[in-house]
């Protein structure tokens, strides 16, 4: 069985708790979706990371669960088209959990700020065209991030939620991913380094550290 790095806690809808209509297999199914999903419900675990956390081990299971919870009204499949995608333009499927059942649809920002709370082995939406930002030593332009930057930056935004429970876009850390990746650290030492630097916030009662923080006491 994989093991996975996760948050250790979730939030459920609490009418699910009073639900007679749901049975153990639909609470499982909506608890462990629950595990990534941000404020707005959005997240994205795969058939076979809900299979592993619920235990079940027919993908079916999981498939039949989701039925019901999308016709109860918990979840919602989200569509790419109303997000100008195409059809195909999402490798995996993307969900809202719905807290009283009528939401509104997520924004695209709120889609994409889930990005961090996903198991990085299903998270097939991390950006890898990205614009350089100022003090990367590069221009201006699209440009296809190195494994190594695009790691450090992960590492960093997965150690923030860790530590502080807030979320990191990857657009706004990756120039300062790149300079400690010619710097030659790896994601690693920026995850330890991360951690460190947020307990020592958390102290201080300072705000959630920047990836440029960070690197001050690396660099």
């Amino acid at each position: 069985m994989t093991t996975y790095h996760f948050r250790k806690w979730s939030v459920m809808p609490a009418r699910a708790a009073g639900d007679r209509q749901l049975k153990e297999r639909e609470l499982r199914v909506l608890g462990a979706l629950c595990i990534f999903a941000n404020r707005a419900g959005v997240c994205w675990p795969a058939m076979q990371t809900l299979c592993e956390i619920t235990g079940y081990a027919e993908r079916v299971t999981i498939h039949n669960a989701m039925k019901v919870l999308k016709r109860r009204k918990y979840v919602r499949q989200l569509s790419p088209k109303d997000y100008q995608e195409t059809a195909s333009g999402w490798h995996s499927n993307r969900y809202q959990v719905l807290w009283d059942g009528d939401e509104p649809l997520p924004t695209y920002e709120e889609i994409h700020i889930a990005t961090p709370l996903q198991v990085r082995a299903d998270d097939d939406d991390a950006p890898t065209n990205v614009i350089g930002g100022m003090g990367d030593g590069q221009l201006n332009t699209h440009t296809t991030d190195q494994p190594e930057a695009s790691a450090i930056a992960h590492a960093y935004i997965r150690a923030v939620q860790q530590a502080t429970g807030q979320v990191r876009l990857y657009d706004n850390e990756i120039a300062h991913a790149r300079r400690l990746a010619v710097a030659g650290f790896t994601a690693a030492d920026v995850r330890a380094a991360t951690l460190n630097v947020c307990d020592q916030a958390i102290e201080r009662r300072a705000g959630v550290p920047s990836l440029y923080d960070v690197a001050g006491g690396m660099l």
